[in-house]
């Protein structure tokens, strides 16, 4: 256990360290340490040579290609066809499913999870690609020839369109009013770290893992440190596993910053019972 808390320690720290170095950090990296949280044994190193043997066959099998259309379809074809990667539709909600490490393992996972790996191996293979933070879902985006072409790797890599990605919103949030073209622009990993451990804290919460949902808040807060919601939500957490000081401190100071919420109210009594337990317990 506590190797294991050590290791955690370790981990965080590297995130911490990793995002605030540039804003263009390494996203697969990133996104190893968030999966070495929950497994205390992975080798980071050995898990990016795995995605980079992947991406060196992909560029070894695509160099003689010299039609760009072409080149994308081959690249579709050894992924989503030859290995396999697919989207996760029968256990979405599998936690495993935002692991890299397990990506690699299972070949399966849900659209962010895929479309990190494939952007990174689209990169390797030539392409110029980035993910695309969707409402609800989450693709990738590739350059052919000074045109933008939209890729679905949770659906075998297919190229879309702005009306499929309409509907892939409409689906996924019952909204399709929340798709412009306008949010079809590259996702900043900071972004794509925060929503990677945003699905892993609503699955955690939803399987009433309160211990891990805490350890999904506390790497957001990593990323980003003024987010009055998740402090307060880590306040929550800590009041539910017992750590009423620290969750004082977390709701006084959501309170403080975001007096006028619409949940103030709510809050305010939450603590308010919370310091009276503690005053009942002393």
């Amino acid at each position: 256990m506590e190797v294991a808390r050590d290791y955690r320690f370790r981990t965080r720290r590297r995130l911490r360290e990793l995002i605030q170095e540039n804003d263009t950090f390494d996203v697969v990296e990133a996104a190893l340490l968030i999966a070495a949280d929950e497994y205390p044994d992975l080798d980071i190193a050995r898990e990016k040579r795995r995605l980079e043997s992947v991406s060196m066959e992909a560029e070894r099998r695509l160099t003689r290609i010299q039609n760009p259309f072409a080149r994308l379809d081959g690249l579709r074809a050894y992924m989503f066809e030859e290995l396999g990667f697919r989207g996760n539709t029968e256990s979405y909600d599998d936690p495993r499913n935002s692991y890299i490490n397990e990506v690699l393992n299972r070949r399966i996972g849900i659209p962010l999870s895929l479309s990190v790996v494939f952007v990174e191996v689209a990169r390797a293979a030539g392409f110029e690609a980035c993910g695309i933070a969707l409402p609800g879902h989450f693709i990738a985006q590739v350059g052919l020839g000074g045109r933008r072409i939209l890729v679905d790797p949770f659906h075998g890599g297919h190229v879309i369109t702005e009306d499929d990605c309409r509907n892939l919103v409409a689906r996924s949030t019952g909204k399709a009013s929340l798709f412009r073209p306008s949010i079809l622009v590259p996702a900043m990993p900071r972004a794509i770290v925060v929503r990677m451990l945003i699905n892993l804290k609503r699955i955690h919460l939803n399987r009433e893992d309160y211990t891990r949902a805490l350890g999904a808040v506390e790497r957001i807060l990593i990323a980003t440190p003024d987010d009055a919601r998740e402090i307060r939500d880590r306040g929550f957490l800590l009041a539910h596993l017992g750590n009423s000081s620290a969750a004082v401190a977390d709701l006084e100071n959501y309170l403080s910053v975001a007096p006028s919420a619409p949940d103030a109210e709510a809050v305010r009594g939450r603590l308010a019972w919370i310091l009276r337990r503690m005053s009942e317990a002393n």
